[in-house]
Parts: structure tokens; sequence; C-alpha cells
């Protein structure tokens, strides 16, 4: 089976988030972010937040991890993807260990010049 570069990237990508090892993440998170890329959540019933530079979004990214992928056992899945020019837009969605949909979701990715990720907008359904 032949893997375009945008499929490839929406799997590292998804796997960055997924990795529950910690050297394998790191690895993962500054395969796909820019240095200096913002991050950008605004989930229902939490506040607004802006996570600013690949460290803050790499330990952003552990936290989540840890409470959901270890904590609760919910593993994610991309159900879809898409390029407009700089843009990549992932669907996902976390199930649980009985592959039952436990939380749905979308990001918007725009790329950098060198194709990493600059800004990363969080949709929860």
């Amino acid at each position: 089976m032949i893997t375009t570069d945008l499929e490839q990237f929406v799997k590292a990508y998804i796997a960055a988030w997924s990795a529950t090892d910690r050297e394998e993440r790191k690895y993962l998170v500054e395969k796909v972010y820019n240095i200096s890329a913002e991050f950008f959540a605004d989930e229902p019933g939490d506040h607004a937040v802006k996570h600013s530079g690949i460290g803050v979004i790499l330990e952003n990214i552990t936290q989540v991890n840890k409470r959901l992928t270890v904590d609760n056992a919910l593993t994610t899945e991309c159900t879809g993807f898409s390029e407009n020019h700089n843009i990549i837009r992932v669907a996902w969605q976390m199930k649980d260990k009985d592959d039952r949909i436990a939380m749905k979701g979308m990001n918007f990715l725009q790329k950098d010049n060198s194709g990493r990720i600059e800004k990363d907008y969080i949709f929860i359904n």
C-alpha cells in the first residue's frame, strides 16, 4: 500500500498525541511541530487556552496523554483528513476499551514552509 506524505504526516500527528512512551512522544512532537508553534483549545466546560512553543505543547500533550490514554485507556483513531493549501483538517475519535466512542473532534493544523505545524486549533464535539 502506498501512503502519501499527507497521510504519513497525519499518522505521525495522531501518534504524537497517542504515544505512551515519553521519548517516542517527544520525537513525534518534534517531527510534526515547529519550535515556535502555537496550540489553541476552547473545550466545552473549560477555559480557552493558548500554548506557545514546542516545549509547552509537549508538556500539554503529555498531560492530556496521561489523563486520557493512560488513566482512562482511550485510544485515538483518525476518521478523516484533508488539506487545503497549508491547512490540514484532521478528524478523530477516542474509544474506550469496549470500542465505544468516548470523544470526537477535529483539529485544524496550519503548516509552515518547512511542513511543520505552526498553529494547531482543536475542536471537540
